[in-house]
This record gives C-alpha cells, structure tokens and sequence, in this order.
C-alpha cells in the first residue's frame, strides 16, 4: 500500500471541489440577491416552461416515432434478417465478411424507412393506444368518498 507525499501537493489540492451552484446561491444569499437566480439554468428565465413539459402536437409526435419504431423492430426486421440469412450463393456471388457484419444494420435502416414510409394501420394504433390521455387533465389522487 501506497501513500500520498503531501509535500508535492498544497493543501487546496488535496480538499475535494464544491459543488459550484452551492457556491453561487450561498454567494447570492450573502449579497441580498435571490439565491435561486444563481442556479436557474441559463436557457430558462422565470416564467418559462421546462423542456420536459411537451407540447400535445411534440407527444404526439414522439409517440408516432416510438410506434414506428416497435413496428420496425418487431415485425420488418426480422423479415429483411430472415432474407438475408436465406443467401446461399457460392463465394463470388454470396454475401461478403463486410456484408455479413454490417447486415443488421442496413436492416434496421431499412425497416424504419420502410415503416415510416407506408401508412401501416398497426402504427396508427398504437398511436392512438400511446395518445389516448394526451389533452386530458391528470389525476391527483383518488377519491374514495365519490
């Protein structure tokens, strides 16, 4: 076991860092200002919604890009892998190492733009199954006296 010269080192080195947005809310504080001004990020202003809270038609849109992405991984792609795998020909004519490397991933290229390209009705589903409480308000909690 090996131990640390400390001789080497001054002593500011050795202590571990602090956390920097402490620092800056307790320096706001100290200063008579707001101390949450000190820690707001830069591309949030008060009053400004966070980019977690989407828009419905952004929802919307992320659901309709998930659904497209089940659809193509669970049904196209093993279709496209089953026909590539199905390649027999002789060594001029078959499928190259490089081929055989990069396959799965044309067939994951292939499949999202085959899905994203025909108007599958199972997409559409599911996309309504993943939308249905978009534009409704939240539960709270639950009432047991009703």
């Amino acid at each position: 076991m090996s131990t640390i010269n400390t001789r080497n080192f001054p002593v500011h080195q050795l202590v571990p860092p602090t956390n920097s947005s402490v620092m800056k809310a307790k320096q706001a504080a100290r200063a008579g200002t707001d101390p949450l001004s000190a820690v707001t990020p830069p591309n949030l202003t008060r009053g400004e919604k966070p980019d977690n809270e989407k828009t419905i038609e952004e929802q919307f849109a992320e659901a309709r890009t998930a659904a497209e992405g089940l659809v193509a991984t669970s049904f196209i792609k093993p279709v496209l892998q089953q026909v590539r795998d199905s390649n027999n020909a002789p060594a001029p004519f078959g499928p190259t190492q490089a081929e055989k490397q990069f396959g799965s991933l044309l067939d994951n290229q292939l499949a999202d733009e085959i899905v994203h390209a025909s108007q599958f009705s199972i997409v559409d589903r599911i996309v309504e199954n993943f939308t249905r409480h978009l534009g409704q308000p939240q539960a709270t909690g639950l009432d047991i006296n009703a």
